[in-house]
């Protein structure tokens, strides 16, 4: 079955503590990846940030429990049951969610202390505080931040993309010229900026670069501020150009690629074709920090474990 969101892991994990032995994160983690039988692939799946989606989504249903009472940890990592918890699976039997842990004192006491804006753990989720309200959402607050990260890149990628259609095709080849140079292409800047300026115009720019600092390699690079599709004609006359040049081919537009176009990159023999489109382009600017400002930075924490378990 699909991997449940992490409110419908308390309940199970509660049952799983249910006869009062402690057990270790780690074995009621596997518990639940059990009992919910997932596949490999759902229980290796990664958040963004690197850490497991499964370790995440139980850790913080443990978070969460152990804040309202329900469960307690006895050493490091090791967990069990309350008589809180042991009544709520009485009470509660067929699922507990954050709206039946707000109705428990130390659970809504620690609500209300971190009610401004929160930091959470990385890797270590069970010293984290969840800043959604009671039955609000499934997300942990790692998920949410992820997904809040991928929004606001989403949205600044969008306004790069409408920025470069507006742009002057003059401005639009330096842009391109500032991105290959980032990028870590050519012998130096001004050898990329020599070369593509002796193909320059017509909405773009094209030109023979060299692949690294040391012009081992030739690179021919064709950008395109298009709004129409690029088209195979356009790709055939591209790898046309190339013969001769280079052996390695970039097109880059602003708009998109008909399918036969990108069938057609593909299929050509001897010649290496990268085909880059808008929403490539905008992602790569994001990456490379062109055109773009960092705005805040939201600083995560996370436990050393090596701290507390060295010898004193």
């Amino acid at each position: 079955m699909p991997m449940p969101p992490f409110q419908e892991f308390m309940r199970p994990i509660l049952k799983c503590l249910e006869d009062g032995a402690p057990r270790k994160s780690r074995d009621i983690t596997e518990a639940m990846a059990v009992q919910f039988a997932l596949t490999p692939a759902e229980r290796n799946a990664l958040l963004p940030g690197g850490s497991l989606v499964i370790r995440n989504r139980v850790g913080w249903a443990m978070t969460d429990l152990g804040k309202a009472g329900l469960i307690e940890r006895v050493s490091h990592g090791v967990w069990r049951v309350t008589s809180d918890g042991k009544a709520a699976l009485v009470k509660y039997p067929t699922a507990i969610s954050l709206r039946e842990l707000g109705t428990y004192p130390a659970f809504k006491k620690w609500k209300a202390e971190f009610a401004a804006p929160v930091t959470t753990a990385t890797s270590e989720p069970l010293l984290g505080h969840s800043p959604l309200a009671p039955g609000e959402a499934d997300e942990t607050p790692h998920e949410v931040m992820d997904r809040l990260d991928g929004e606001l890149r989403h949205e600044v990628q969008d306004e790069l993309l409408a920025r470069m259609l507006e742009m002057p095709p003059a401005r639009f080849e330096w842009l391109v010229e500032e991105l290959v140079v980032k990028l870590g292409y050519g012998a130096s800047a001004s050898e990329v900026k020599a070369a593509m300026r002796r193909g320059a115009g017509d909405q773009g720019v094209d030109g023979v670069i060299s692949e690294d600092r040391l012009g081992l390699g030739q690179i021919y690079l064709q950008a395109k501020r298009w709004q129409s599709k690029v088209t195979r004609p356009d790709i055939q006359a591209f790898v046309g150009a190339m013969h001769g040049r280079a052996q390695k081919g970039v097109f880059i537009t602003t708009s998109e690629y008909t399918k036969d176009a990108l069938e057609y990159a593909k299929a050509v023999q001897g010649l290496r074709i990268r085909l880059v489109d808008g929403r490539e382009l905008a992602s790569i600017m994001v990456d490379v920090g062109l055109g773009v400002a960092e705005g805040r930075t939201y600083r995560t924490y996370r436990i050393d474990n090596d701290f507390f378990e060295d010898e004193y």
